[in-house]
């Protein structure tokens, strides 16, 4: 390859890797999201009666039904071992609507004889496909009561034994039940007499959901019942047919405004290298049109040997772009531990695509090049004597000046060049600066590192978290329980409040949320806990403070005094109860008890059995909300905790009741998780950005030299020494280059303002000083120092040439 093409041949390079990584990583990423969606959602409509086979067979022939099947209403409890399974049911239709599941291997069962089983279960068993195993079939009795096949197992439970089954291992499937209920889940076949729950799949999602009270109407007189149609809520917000059509059509321009807006973008980055290949043909082609030939056969003559010139470029690129994604894929999948590797898959169309759009960018890029350069005259192209410059010389007392007028195009090239890369760079760094505002926004470090939700549907405190505070040597810990409440917002705010402006940001944040009243919770507390706080028994406790600032992040706010003389405070439970409550007493620092508190939300503590009594008058449903255990301990015992704490509530759990438990240090990884995956895309398209600004740079600064060639030997001849030319030159350069980090950063807080004017949560102060600096100063002076040693050493070669050289050629 000649060395002169080496700025072509890397351009398009990363070109085509930037739309191969973008295209491909953005098709795939839709992909798995409608694979995931349809997977939990293959169902577009069920009925909500119960039918048997024939009559969903029946709802197959109408006409806009695609299929219709069924899956068991309640599965069956079944056991292996000591292992308790929920077995679920479906038919030849679901195995046909789930063409998208979370199989891991095998596929769905065909008789009643096959089972799907969970991959722990097959783990543990160390089973595989094709082997056989016998399952007894019956149900689950805790002191002398059956209890329901997905009920917590414990260790009071015995299986009463109807019958017993061989199946045989057809499918491996990811875990469905939580690990601590201790269910497997399984799978087979429906048989024909079972009841079974109807589910619809349409041949169009829209026009059924646009003709669905038809449709329901058609359902009913096929089976001559009342039946009623529910339509998946997820695919309705999935497909967004209760969206108006002009945001579905924004939605789909701004994706196609995007491509145009990349394209421009490379157009205008690779045209000046184009610009610089088809200078050193200019005699070439000059006489070419010395002989007749058009301005177009020109441009086809250039268009034709730029493609070839393009191919080998931009099939590396895309190829090598493909490698990384799918790398970068399985990478990503591996860190969150997914059971089964999703391979990105080459779309032939999808390529074919990316290829066309790369070639056009190059087709595109050749014409102004083209433009100007049949421009130039016969004469000067055959002798190389060539000015780029404007025919009408201006004109300036100082020579210096008057010389930088004259060439102001294209030393405003390169200028704009490097302030467009690093404009660029510095919106990615917006859009980090943005997200991880917003993950720092919300987070709060209570200060413990063990945290258990227990799931409960009685009014008592769970013995056996009371039993953990005890047993377990721990800095702190405590037991609670926690309420979402609406509060009437006819308190006076205090001073303070009022003072620093936040009865406006209150209004201003209720309008946001279409709301009258204010957002809260109540907090249920021991007695003992409640009295360190300063409550008797029966009381309500007021946590009196509010951020003075509402964008500030949570972990940081200063907090103020909130309402003035509380005394009573209306409170609303659900939507239809409400109740007066009388406020004992205020407190303005919870200690250990302080929990994530957002802006402009209200904390209030009682006791637990106050906070029961409110639940029952509001017909609350209390096993909704978990008793929550927050402990502290050794940060080096904290595994070894957890897993006693997990051994100590399997002893003593309910069959009706449900745990989880987590770690901090799992809190903070899934915190940490999205912001690094955002941070690792962005990293990989600033190093494009990079190359690429470093390859347009090479190009506009030899191009913009190439144009002063005549000028700096004519400066050359009249004596001027070449230190002096090189200096002044430079200094040229350098305050150009200071001028176009000037106007990347005008362009970054105009952005900056126009965000802040949209947005009601960010202003520009929270986006000034939020923004990453260091890696913007770091990227845009590791730019401006190459461009200065390119400039330096294009110079140097220009002032080593022989005087007569650089007056009468290009």
């Amino acid at each position: 390859m000649n060395k002169r093409n080496f700025p072509i041949f890397i351009s398009l390079f990363i070109v085509s890797l930037f739309f191969s990584v973008v295209i491909y990583y953005g098709y795939n990423n839709l992909l798995i999201h409608y694979k995931s969606t349809m997977a939990q959602n293959y169902a577009d409509a069920v009925i909500k009666q119960e039918l048997n086979s024939q009559e969903i067979k029946q709802l197959q022939s109408i006409e806009t039904v695609k299929l219709a099947g069924g899956t068991s209403v309640q599965p069956d409890s079944g056991l292996y071992e000591k292992d308790i399974l929920a077995i679920n049911y479906q038919d030849e239709s679901i195995n046909q609507m789930r063409s998208y599941s979370e199989m891991i291997e095998g596929h769905f069962p065909e008789n009643d004889s096959q089972i799907v089983l969970s991959k722990s279960f097959i783990d543990k068993h160390q089973l595989k496909l094709g082997n056989r195993l016998s399952i007894k079939l019956g149900s689950r009795v805790v002191n002398q009561k059956e209890v329901g096949p997905l009920s917590t197992v414990t260790n009071e439970e015995t299986f009463n034994v109807i019958n017993t089954k061989e199946y045989e291992i057809v499918g491996v499937y990811e875990d469905v039940y939580n690990k601590y209920s201790k269910i497997t889940y399984a799978l087979t076949y429906a048989i024909s007499d079972q009841p079974l729950q109807a589910s619809i799949k349409f041949d169009s999602f829209e026009e059924a959901y646009k003709n669905r009270e038809t449709l329901q109407e058609q359902m009913s007189q096929t089976l001559d019942r009342a039946l009623d149609l529910e339509f998946n809520e997820r695919l309705i917000a999935y497909f967004g047919v209760e969206n108006d059509p002009i945001q579905q059509f924004m939605s789909k321009a701004m994706i196609i405004f995007s491509l145009i807006v990349c394209l421009a973008l490379f157009i205008f980055f690779i045209k000046n290298i184009f610009w610089v290949w088809g200078l050193r043909k200019i005699k070439e082609l000059s006489v070419y049109k010395s002989i007749g030939t058009t301005n177009l056969q020109i441009y086809k003559l250039l268009v034709k040997e730029a493609i070839w010139l393009s191919i080998i470029p931009i099939l590396i690129g895309h190829f090598l772009g493909f490698a990384i994604l799918s790398d970068l894929f399985i990478n990503i999948q591996k860190a969150q531990e997914v059971t089964k590797i999703e391979l990105i898959q080459i779309n032939p169309l999808l390529s074919l695509v990316i290829l066309l759009i790369t070639f056009s960018v190059v087709l595109f890029a050749v014409i102004t090049p083209t433009r100007k350069i049949t421009q130039i005259s016969i004469i000067d192209g055959i002798k190389g004597n060539i000015s780029l410059g404007k025919t009408s010389k201006k004109k300036a007392d100082n020579l210096w000046q008057e010389l930088r007028l004259n060439n102001l195009a294209s030393i405003k090239s390169q200028t704009y060049i490097s302030a467009i890369g690093i404009i660029i760079i510095s919106l990615f760094i917006l859009v980090v600066s943005i997200s991880r505002y917003y993950t720092n926004f919300g987070y709060f470090d209570e200060g413990y590192n063990i945290i258990v939700d227990y799931y409960s549907k009685d009014n008592e405190i769970p013995v056996v978290l009371k039993d953990i505070l005890k047993e377990i040597p721990h800095n702190k810990g405590y037991i609670s329980k926690a309420k979402y409440l609406s509060i009437e917002n006819n308190l006076a705010l205090s001073n303070q409040a009022e003072e620093v402006g936040l009865g406006k940001k209150l209004k201003q944040e209720l309008e946001k949320m279409d709301s009258d009243y204010l957002e809260g919770f109540l907090i249920a507390l021991e007695e003992k806990d409640l009295k360190k706080m300063g409550g008797e028994k029966g009381q309500f406790i007021l946590d009196n403070r509010v951020q003075e600032d509402p964008q500030t992040p949570i972990a940081k706010a200063k907090k103020i005094p909130y309402f003035k003389n509380v005394e009573k405070m209306d409170i609303f439970i659900g939507e239809n109860y409400r109740s007066k409550i009388k406020i004992a007493t205020t407190i303005n620092d919870p200690g250990m008890y302080e929990s994530r508190t957002l802006p402009f939300q209200v904390k209030l503590y009682t006791d637990f059995a106050n906070y029961h009594r409110l639940m029952e008058d509001a017909n609350s449903e209390v096993a909704r909300y978990p008793y929550k255990l927050k402990i502290n301990v050794a940060e080096a015992e904290v595994n070894d905790v957890k897993h006693y704490i997990e051994a100590m509530i399997n002893q003593q759990v309910a069959y009706d009741d449900q745990y989880e438990i987590i770690s901090g240090e799992e809190v903070k990884i899934n915190r940490a998780q999205s912001l690094n995956s955002l941070i690792k895309i962005i990293v990989a398209i600033g190093l494009i950005i990079f190359i690429l600004n470093l390859t347009n740079g090479y190009s506009s600064i030899n191009m913009s030299l190439m144009n002063r060639k005549k000028e700096i030997g004519m400066l050359y001849s009249c004596g001027m020494d070449s230190k002096e030319l090189k200096k002044l030159y430079l200094k040229e350069f350098f305050f150009e280059q200071i001028k176009s980090f000037m106007l990347s950063i005008f362009v970054t807080l105009s952005v900056m303002i126009c965000i802040s004017l949209l947005s009601s949560t960010l202003s520009l102060g929270i986006l000034i000083k939020n923004y990453y600096y260091l890696p913007f100063l770091g990227f845009s002076l590791v730019i401006y120092l190459i461009n200065l040693l390119i400039y330096y050493l294009s110079l140097k070669r220009i002032l080593d040439r022989p005087i007569i050289d650089l007056i009468r050629t290009i």
